[in-house]
Parts: C-alpha cells; sequence; structure tokens
C-alpha cells in the first residue's frame, strides 16, 4: 500500500537560524524583542552574535528543514509517500466426527476412543493456525525524524468440542504472540546527542535519536522515539451449554497468562522545552498571552531550555500478568412474543509485575510534605505496605447483562438492555511508566521557574537533577487504582412498514466510573507546590463520563435489485477524564479543582447521518433488462450480467478541540506544558468569522487567564474541548461484476471483479486545527484527512 503524505509545517527563516530576529512578529504586527540574558539589554538590531549561538544548537539544526514556501506561517512542505507491506497467512483444520458417521476410515480403537462407537455423541476438532507480517513508514513532516515500524504476530488456537443430547461442551487451548518495533533512522546507528554534544542521554544504541525540542511558537522536533513490545498470551477456555425447550444456557471460563516485554519508548531521545521565557525582557510577565518579548527559537539558538527531561529504560524489562473470568447466560423464551436474556460475568486482571522486581512508584501525603520511592513488596509512608505490583488489584469487577426482545402487536418489535462493561486494558497501558523509573531507568526533569534567570543549558541540563531531595522519578499510580467501568443501556422501538421498509428508533446511554485521570500533585498556579521534590504525574482512576444518544434508522429491503439504508444519530458525550475514549492523557489543569475538567469527550460528535446503499443492475439473463435475443448470448450479455453498484455516506459534525496554551513560560515551570488553558471572554461567538482555512474559529473569543479585575494570574476557564472542530463530508462508491463458471448460479467457482473509490468526489477533509493559543499558526486548518483513494481487486473462488 502506499499512502501520500502532505504536510505543513511552521519553521525558522534562514535569517532566524543564523540568530536575525529584526523581522520576526510572531502572529502580531510588530517586531518581537528579545533580550541578551546576561546583560538584561535588548541584543542590538535584534540579533543574536554568531558567537554567542550555543554550538549544540548549532549543531541540531540540521534537523529543522529550511522553509520551501513563501508564507509567514506553515512555510515548510513535505510531500511523499508512505510505504506499508503486509503479509498474513491463514491455515485451519477441522475433523468432524460420530454419531452419522464420517469416522469409517479410523482404526477401530481411535473411533472407539472418541466415541465413534456411541451415536449420542457428535465430536469436533479444529485447529487455527495464523501468521502476519506488517512493515510500514513512519513519516515525520522533518524528513529526517521519521522512521519504520515492523510487526509479527502469530497464533494457534486448538477446540474440542463435545456435544450429547442437549449439551455442549467446548474447549479451546490459544497461543497469541504478537512483537512490534519502531526504529528511527538513527536507531543503533548515530548517537546524535552524544555527536552534537548534549550529555545525559547514555550510550544505549537502541535509544539513539535526536532530542525532541519543543517550541510554543514553531513547529518542534520530535523524533521517532525507537521501541520494542512483545506480547504473548497463553490461554485455557471452557463453555458448557444446554438448550432445552424454552431456555438456552450458557456457562464457563477461561484463564489467560499475559508475557509482555518492553524496550524503549516514552521519552527515550530525551525533551527540551524553549519558551521565550530566556530572552524576554528582564521582569516581564510570564502570564500566558501576556509575554510581549523573548523568541522561543532565540532561546534554543543560546541553548537555553526551560525544561529538560528524559525518561530512558536500562534494559528490556520482563512483566507478567494474569487474567480469569467466569460467567453464566440464560435466553429464556418466556413466551411467543418475548425473550429475555440474563447473564453475569466476574472478570479478574492481576496488575503487572516485573520478574525482577524492576518497578517503582512515588507515595506522597496530599499536600506534598511527604515523597518517598517505594519498590515491589514495600512500605511507604503515607499508604503503608504495597504489593509486588505496586497497585491493589481490583476484585470487584462484576458484570451483569439484562436483556428483552417483545412482540407486542403485529410487526412492532421492542428490544432493551443493560449492562456493565470493564476497561481491562488500563494496566497495560500504564505498567511501562512504573517500569522506567529510578533506580531502574533514567528519568529526569529539571525546571526553571518562571521569574529565574536562566540555570540549564542544552549541553548539561540532563546531566543532574535540580531536586533537593535526590527523587528524579516522574510517575505515580494510587496504589489503590481501580479498573474504570460503564454501564450501557438501550431501548429499540422496530416497525415494518409497507415495500419493505424497516424504521427503528433508539435511545442509548451510557455513564463511566473510576475512569482515568491524570494530573501532578506537585505543582501550583505558580509553581512547583514543593520545589524540594520534582515534577510528577499522578494517575488515578476518579473521572467519570456521560452518553446520551437518539438513533434514528431505516432500511429498504432488497427490492427490485434495489436496498437503502441510513441512521440518524444525535448525541453528546462528556467526561473530565483527560484519557477516555483512548486519546492522549492530557494533565488536568488544577488538580485541586477536578470538576473544571468537566467538558466534551475528545470523542463526541453530535450529529452524524451515515448510510449504505446497492444496486444491481437489471441488465443480462434473468434480468428486467435485454433478457432474450442474440444479446443474450453475446458479448454483451456477459459484459452487462451481474454488475452492482453499492456505496456508502458519513455527514458529520466534527470532534471538539481543547483551547491551550502548547509551552508558555508559567505552565511550563509548573512542570505540565499543554495543561493550560486560557479565559473564555463573555458575549463572544467561538465560530464568529470563522470556518476558513486561516480562520477555523474566533481566536478573539478567548483571553489570557488573569483575573479581569486584579490582573493576577489565574486558571483559565474555558472548558476542555470546546471549540467546534471540522466535520466530514465523505461518499465511498464500488462497482462490482461477478462471473460464475459452470452455466449456472449455484456454480462453486466465480470470479469478482471489484473497483473501490473512497471519497469518490475527492471532498477535502480538513482534520487537524491548531488549537493552541500561542502557535503562530493558531486557528489555522494545519492538516487535512485522505484524497481519493481507488482500489482494484480480483477474487477468485473454487
Amino acid at each position: 500500500n502506499s499512502s501520500p503524505f502532505n504536510q505543513y509545517a511552521s519553521v525558522p527563516t534562514l535569517a532566524e537560524r543564523g540568530g536575525d530576529f529584526s523581522k520576526f512578529t510572531g502572529r502580531g504586527t510588530s517586531v518581537v524583542p528579545i533580550y541578551n540574558p546576561t546583560t538584561g539589554q535588548q541584543f542590538s538590531g535584534n540579533q543574536i552574535p554568531s558567537g554567542d549561538i550555543s554550538p549544540q544548537a548549532q549543531a541540531l539544526l540540521q534537523y529543522i528543514p529550511l522553509p520551501n514556501q513563501p508564507n509567514a506561517q506553515q512555510n515548510f512542505q513535505y510531500l511523499t509517500t508512505a510505504q506499508t507491506n503486509s503479509t498474513r497467512v491463514g491455515m485451519r483444520f477441522t475433523h468432524n466426527f460420530g454419531s452419522g458417521g464420517g469416522g469409517a476410515a479410523l482404526p477401530p480403537f481411535l473411533r472407539n476412543l472418541m466415541g465413534q462407537a456411541n451415536h449420542g455423541l457428535t465430536q469436533n476438532i479444529n485447529v487455527n493456525f495464523n501468521f502476519s507480517h506488517a512493515a510500514s513508514d513512519q513519516i515525520n513532516v522533518f524528513p529526517q525524524l521519521g522512521g519504520a515500524n515492523q510487526t509479527y504476530s502469530y497464533s494457534v488456537h486448538t477446540g474440542y468440542v463435545l456435544g450429547y443430547n442437549r449439551w455442549s461442551f467446548n474447549t479451546e487451548a490459544n497461543l497469541n504472540r504478537s512483537s512490534a518495533q519502531v526504529n528511527n533512522f538513527f536507531t543503533g546507528r548515530t548517537n546524535v546527542a552524544a555527536n552534537a554534544g548534549v550529555q545525559g542521554l547514555g550510550s544505549t544504541p537502541f535509544n539513539d535519536g535526536v532530542p525532541n525540542l519543543v517550541f510554543s511558537q514553531f513547529n518542534g522536533v520530535n523524533e521517532q522515539a525507537p521501541s520494542y513490545r512483545l506480547n504473548q498470551t497463553i490461554s485455557g477456555e471452557e463453555t458448557v451449554s444446554w438448550t432445552g425447550k424454552k431456555h438456552n444456557v450458557r456457562f464457563g471460563g477461561d484463564y489467560r497468562w499475559v508475557q509482555l516485554n518492553v524496550e524503549g519508548g516514552t521519552n527515550a531521545t530525551g525533551s527540551f522545552y524553549f519558551t521565550g521565557f530566556a530572552t524576554r525582557a528582564p521582569n516581564a510577565p510570564s502570564t500566558p498571552g501576556q509575554q510581549a518579548s523573548g523568541v522561543d527559537f532565540a532561546d534554543f539558538l543560546l541553548g537555553l531550555p526551560q525544561e529538560a527531561t528524559v525518561q530512558q529504560g536500562s534494559s528490556e524489562y520482563h512483566l507478567r500478568s494474569h487474567v480469569y473470568d467466569m460467567f453464566a447466560q440464560d435466553d429464556w423464551h418466556a413466551l411467543k412474543n418475548l425473550t429475555l436474556n440474563f447473564g453475569l460475568r466476574y472478570e479478574f486482571f492481576a496488575p503487572y509485575t516485573e520478574t525482577q522486581n524492576r518497578l517503582a512508584n512515588l507515595d506522597f501525603s496530599p499536600n506534598l510534605s511527604t515523597l518517598a520511592v517505594v519498590l515491589p513488596n514495600g512500605t511507604g509512608p503515607v499508604h503503608g505496605q504495597f504489593p509486588r505490583a505496586l497497585i491493589h488489584p481490583d476484585r470487584t469487577n462484576f458484570s451483569p447483562r439484562v436483556g428483552f426482545a417483545w412482540r407486542p402487536f403485529g410487526n412492532v418489535v421492542l428490544r432493551g438492555g443493560y449492562g456493565i462493561n470493564t476497561n481491562t486494558g488500563q494496566y497495560g497501558r500504564m505498567i511501562q511508566n512504573l517500569a522506567y523509573q529510578p533506580p531502574f531507568a533514567n528519568s529526569l526533569t529539571n525546571i526553571v521557574p518562571a521569574q529565574s534567570a536562566p540555570s540549564l543549558t542544552l549541553a548539561t541540563a540532563l546531566t543532574s537533577a535540580n531536586s533537593p531531595s535526590g527523587i528524579t522519578n516522574n510517575f505515580a499510580v494510587n496504589p489503590n487504582y481501580r479498573l474504570g467501568y460503564v454501564q450501557v443501556w438501550n431501548l429499540d422501538v422496530q416497525k415494518t412498514l409497507p415495500e419493505g421498509i424497516v424504521v427503528n428508533v433508539g435511545y442509548n446511554g451510557a455513564h463511566g466510573a473510576n475512569l482515568d485521570l491524570v494530573d501532578a500533585p506537585n505543582r501550583q498556579l505558580t509553581g512547583l507546590l514543593n520545589p524540594a521534590f520534582p515534577s510528577f504525574t499522578y494517575e488515578d482512576s476518579i473521572g467519570f463520563s456521560r452518553f446520551n444518544a437518539l438513533v434514528v434508522r431505516a432500511r429498504k429491503r432488497m427490492q427490485n435489485g434495489i436496498s437503502l439504508g441510513a441512521t440518524y444519530t444525535y448525541a453528546h458525550s462528556i467526561d473530565d477524564a483527560s484519557s477516555i475514549g483512548g486519546s492522549t492523557a492530557v494533565v488536568a489543569q488544577n488538580q485541586a479543582d477536578i470538576q473544571a475538567e468537566e467538558g466534551n469527550s475528545s470523542f463526541d460528535v453530535r450529529h452524524k447521518v451515515v448510510g449504505d446503499w446497492l444496486y444491481e443492475l437489471p441488465f443480462g439473463p434473468d434480468e428486467r433488462w435485454i433478457t432474450h435475443g442474440p444479446l443474450v448470448t453475446g458479448w454483451m450479455a456477459h459484459s452487462l450480467a451481474n454488475l452492482s453498484l453499492s456505496g456508502t455516506f458519513d455527514f458529520a459534525t466534527g470532534t471538539p478541540l481543547s483551547p491551550n496554551y502548547s509551552a508558555t513560560s508559567a505552565d511550563v515551570a509548573r512542570g505540565s506544558a499543554g495543561s493550560q488553558r486560557p479565559n473564555r471572554v463573555p458575549g463572544t461567538s467561538l465560530t464568529a468569522g470563522g470556518g476558513s482555512l486561516h480562520r477555523w474559529f474566533n481566536l478573539n473569543a478567548f483571553a489570557p487567564p488573569v483575573n479581569a479585575t486584579t490582573g493576577a494570574p489565574e486558571y483559565g476557564n474555558a472548558s476542555r474541548n470546546s471549540i467546534p472542530g471540522p466535520g466530514t463530508v465523505q461518499v465511498n462508491m464500488s462497482l462490482a461484476k461477478t462471473m460464475r463458471f459452470g452455466g449456472n448460479r449455484s456454480s462453486n467457482r466465480s470470479l469478482e471483479l471489484r473497483a473501490t473509490a473512497n471519497n469518490v468526489f475527492n471532498t477535502v477533509q480538513y482534520s487537524t486545527v491548531d488549537s493552541s493559543i500561542d502557535s503562530l499558526t493558531a486557528g489555522q486548518v494545519t492538516g487535512a484527512g485522505n484524497m481519493r483513494q481507488i482500489t482494484m481487486q480480483a477474487r477468485f473462488r473454487y
């Protein structure tokens, strides 16, 4: 597969790369002054002397491309193709034996052993093997920062089914193994950091790469982090079924042994944050939106970051877990027009342990007067005894199921149900952070307070910790963490209308609890709460979500070769959990006011219409048109017969965007860049004058987060995910022809030819909008979805 890649970025001009900022105006019309942090005076001509440019910055400049577009912003375009190669192999063996024959060829002792001498038994043995391999390019808008991804997957499934009268016993054993490795262009080849003079990133070849450079005004350097992940699960399962006159009962359980080996990933190449704090005017305000001097790229040229972080694993970590579950379910045909379903499932997921106990957590008091590193089976000063996994297991995961289907009269059917689902994958997402902690890994975060003089350099910022306590861990999780769960319910009314039209009107609801939420306890509005301790993120299970949806469906069943269907959904989802929906976790703005995090979910789509159609063209023998005459047996009949035109459409409003500041001096000083939001200007419209490529939303609807009366800094009151994002308008179409061999429709040999066009009208789909208020491209569309893609396919069945 070859897919086009077309992205833009904002990069410094040739003059700015040499230190000349005499024409840099940012998002305004006036030149942004830069000051010499040593003298406190503005640089002459707003230019940094070449002798003051850091040799480390000079070495890393080669990984930031020169502009190739004339624009002031988005002045670099990278157009290429991303290649993906995949291979899949599947093999299946099935053998049925028992009453009804099929085993006569087996020796007598095997027939007796397998029950073939007993006509009351039916048996089945099946074995499946699947292998897949995929290799793909990882493209970065900066060409030298990409990489490659390679994945191998194997699975073996064995099953034995024994049936006897109304009973059925299904025994399964499975092995699933997958490995995924991501490399950048320097992995195992070039120690970029050491060659550039950046110290503290170690010498492990697997972690080689370009350090990440984070800017608030320009696109940053974001290296593809090298990583390796091996996941293997061995499982056994038993399911028993009993079929009665009115009851279909199933019960059983399974056990899974999970092995997870990880290496690399997270922040292995290190990250440096540049905010313009080093080159701003002395004593200038650091509140987001009020910093009128200083340029982030000028700080970089001087080699003066405000924050430097790294998180490197020392080797491969071997993580282990086990899972078991049990269930029972009954489908009860209570009446001719009423079916009830009852079920209960219990699941246990053991938190991961490491074979050599190389895990570390933090135990701390709410006011951060106490902070201590806790190792497996250790004791913390606040929570006492910790288990080997550092998280106490959650043994409360009971999941009931209730459902019904009732036909009260005629062709009206009423369906409804309720159930609970558990977030089963959260332990796997957090365990790598627990493993990549001192004393078993290199983890360090150094921050310069917003109003302090620059004290970190590109060369030495990661060589020693500026934490007086000596603790450098940057992640913790609540030892009493509970797995999140969601309650779901639905009610649907279906009625069949004349002409084969079926209409459904339904309501879907959901409520999530114990959802994952990330905050930063050692943080306050003006900096760290306790400067003696490092900045760290804390994962807890205190989030919630609510979802409600009205769903209307209509379908025209196949008639005269035509079928149509469409579904309209009006939905609203809100939550306060920054990581819900699989999106990247964003640290809560204010850990003391989690209620302020309540807002639209990142996946919230208010209106959505999806549908499909199929039209079997009425040409050829046994069809409405060209049914007789010489054309029936001629080339035209063969060309036009068995042609079908089908397609799908998807019209939807967009998912919302969160207004934020990407890397301001004040936010970086608190140890959580990207979490602070602006204030919402009362009485303004978010969409006024928006909707275009260069102005998607109204920037004037937001203001710096300061008190309107006193001018003092405060937390922004703009809601998470409050900006309407770009919607979807997409139509896909497919033309297919089936040719049968053997002269009749029941022939088991056929050739299918299909041409499919995704986004057939090549409608431009805006996919990314810059909602960082401090960015040079704030409010602009910075990415688009896939253009029209045409796929040709041939399939022969025999």
